[in-house]
Order: structure tokens, then sequence, then C-alpha cells
């Protein structure tokens, strides 16, 4: 009954959709593109090629990263299967047309979930093989690629506590959704049993995809280029900040400061769009700034060098002492510490990180991760990683062999995948 009534309610939201769209667009979430903007109602903006196309959904940059390699694996086996990627955000979708260039694919944005422009889109594609990434589970999207006979496979299968128990409310919606797909994997084996629990049968545990992915990549000319500018300076990086979460790393950095008066401070915002609007903040603190999106250039005075580009998280991660993973002073849930481990950085991060439990479950186990709750522990803990660089090497050395232990992952995915590939696209 309650999917009867989600699906009767988007047919009757259709008046409200480009209303909405326009606002998110206003707010640089959305792709101001004319032609780019008919893909949220299900029209391609490129011709289908000839032969076998396979689709994955992904939501944002952290999960569509985390196919590329599945993805450059299927082309090395499939070399004619094309690939079509669908995200929800504008940063996943700059982020894609990216590590998506040169290869047999393309990114295109997943339409809003109505039946009618879902179903324009399976029409269109008619994809031979679907893959639905973490916990994107759209009803109406799901539905369509079933009764399209699109073989489903849910990678990295993630289900929140909080939304475990919503689902586990609505057991029997559930249950229709999870029958739609024909193997998964979860991320973790707690979610596993969860969406066991949901009605997906067929589901295994091999590891977190987001393991798998190689290290972030980075220009050398422009890590040699940062160097120059910077010099022998300490470097702190603040990743992946949401609102309310620079004021507190800027309080901290305000303490730091005062003990080491060279530090440099890289903030590398979730949302690059926010650049302007930090650097407000810093100026507010009668700090320094440079900006990398107008592209200002770091100089001796600079406190604050505002990393608002795509794509770059590799460079300011070689570049870094120390490195902050954001989303977790603020009750977002984290993002990957995984990320700087695997560049040794030694990394910090605040007490949320539900998103990510299993993660830095991992790098505890190891002592390989530091929590701080505020921003006196902040500003305490870099301190003392900056006056002691042999206990900062020590926490380098255990993050990065856990991050490098975990990140066998891919091939274990490909292994459980390969008679599905064999019997669909063979």
């Amino acid at each position: 009954m309650k999917l009867f009534l989600y699906r009767v309610v988007m047919f009757l939201l259709k008046p409200l959709v480009r209303p909405v769209l326009a606002i998110r667009r206003m707010k640089g979430l959305e792709t101001t593109d004319a032609k780019r903007k008919r893909e949220r109602f299900g029209y391609a903006s490129v011709k289908r090629p000839e032969g076998k196309v396979v689709w994955f959904n992904a939501t944002s940059v952290g999960e569509s990263n985390s196919i590329v390699p599945v993805i450059d694996e299927l082309l090395k086996k499939f070399p004619d299967v094309f690939v079509v990627v669908t995200t929800t955000t504008l940063t996943a979708a700059n982020n894609m047309a990216k590590k998506l260039s040169g290869k047999n694919a393309v990114h295109q944005f997943l339409p809003v979930d109505r039946r009618a422009y879902v179903d324009r889109f399976f029409n269109y594609w008619k994809p031979s093989l679907g893959f639905f990434v973490d916990s994107d589970f759209w009803p109406n999207l799901i539905l369509s690629a079933k009764a399209h006979n699109v073989p489903l496979v849910l990678l990295n299968g993630r289900v929140s506590d909080r939304s475990f128990a919503s689902w586990k409310n609505n057991l029997p919606m559930a249950k229709v959704l999870m029958s739609a797909f024909d193997f998964g994997f979860g991320k973790s084996e707690e979610d596993k049993k969860k969406l066991e629990v949901m009605g997906l049968n067929d589901v295994v545990c091999v590891g977190n995809l987001k393991y798998g992915v190689p290290p972030l990549s980075h220009n050398a000319d422009e890590l040699k280029k940062l160097k120059a500018e910077i010099g022998k300076r300490h470097i702190l990086v603040v990743s992946s900040t949401h609102p309310g979460e620079e004021e507190i790393c800027l309080t901290a950095f305000l303490t730091i400061k005062k003990r080491f008066p060279d530090v440099l401070m890289v903030i590398a915002p979730r949302h690059p769009a926010r650049g302007a609007e930090i650097q407000e903040l810093v100026d507010g603190n009668k700090l320094v700034s440079a900006r990398r999106s107008v592209s200002e250039k770091i100089t001796p005075n600079t406190d604050v060098y505002i990393a608002d580009t795509m794509g770059e998280l590799g460079l300011f991660y070689s570049l870094a002492d120390v490195s902050f993973v954001g989303g977790s002073l603020v009750k977002w849930g984290g993002h990957n510490p995984m990320e700087p481990a695997r560049l040794h950085n030694v990394v910090l991060s605040g007490p949320y990180v539900h998103n990510f439990t299993e993660t830095y479950d991992l790098l505890k186990a190891e002592k390989s991760v530091v929590i701080v709750k505020d921003a006196n522990d902040f500003a305490s803990k870099v301190k003392s990683f900056f006056e002691h660089e042999e206990v900062a090497e020590e926490y380098k050395s255990r993050a990065f062999y856990v991050s490098e232990r975990e990140a066998n992952v891919l091939q274990r995915t490909m292994d459980k995948l390969k008679p599905v590939l064999d019997k669909v696209l063979k």
C-alpha cells in the first residue's frame, strides 16, 4: 500500500518538479546546461551506441568514485560494452566527466523518480545490466528497471541504522524493492544482515568497495608549484567540510597559529561552490586567504588556502602533514578517511562518523586515527603532531598499512561478479 501511495504521490507532484529543479539550480546544485537539464526528465543528451549498455547509478562523488575501478575492469574484459553512469549531484557529474573521459562511457543525470521519466530513460538506453551503488533505493527507478527486464546488482550496499529502522516499519515495501535485485554486495557484514532482513536473498560481503579505489591522483607539476609557493611551512588540510564546520576549524587554527606561526591551513570544502562563503569566514577572523578557483597564489603571508576546486584532494593530501576529514564535527556522518591514509597522512576526524562506522573501526583497531571532539581538542592534537614528528610518522605508517590491506576488495568483487558478467555480456 505504501509503495502504491508513493507512486501516486510522485505522479501528482509533476507540477512541482520544474520549480524545485529551478531552485536547486539557483543554489548551484543542478546543471544550467539547457541540453543536459532534460536528462532529469529521462531524455538522453548523447546518442546511444549500438551494442550492449551497462548502467551504473551512484548518488554523489564518493559513491561514483568507488565504481570507476569496477568500470575499468569491466571495459577491459568487455571492450565493446558501453557504460552509462547516472548521478544526482552536480559535483559528482563534474567529477565523472573527468573520470570517464577517454573511456567507452558517459555520464547522465539521474531522472527524477517519476514513472514517466524513468521509463523514458530505460526505453532509450535499454541496459543489459544495471548496478545500484550504496543506498540509492529510488522505488520507481527500481521497479521500472525490473519492468524493463534489466538484471540488477547492488554494489557496496549500505543501510544506515536510521534507514534500517524506517525500512523495518515498511518491510512489505522493502521486500518488493529488494526482490528486483538479482545479486548484491553488502558494504559490511552488518549491512549484509540488514539487506537480508529487507528481502535481498542473494547477498555477500567482500569488503567496502571504496577501499579498492586507487590512491587519489594529482598533477605532478601542480604539486611542485605549490611546494615552491609554500616552502617549509607546517601544513594542515581540512577536507570535505560542511557548513558550521569551517568555523570550528578556524577557531582551532587560530590556537595552532600561536604555537606555530608559519602554519598553513588548506580548506577543501565538500561543495566547492561555497568557496566565496568560506573566504568571508576566513577574512572575518582577520586571516589572510587565497582561493584556488580564482587562481590566487599562496604567499608567505597566506594563512588559509581555500581549495574550492573539484578532483584535487589528492594534490592537497600529498602536501599535508596532518589531515582532518570533515562532515564529522557536525552531524553529517563523516567522509572517507582511507583517502588521506593511503597518501601517508596523519588522519584526524570529529566524532560524527556514522556513515563510515566500519571504516573508522578498522582504523581505530590499529590506533591509526585520532578523534577530536571540539576546537580545543583539535588544536591540541595538531600541535602535538607538529611537535612530535616521530609520533606523527607512526600514525601515518599505521593508517597506510590499514588502507593498503583493505585495497584488494576490488579483485574480490570482480571475482564474485564474473558469473553475472559472463552470463549477461558474453
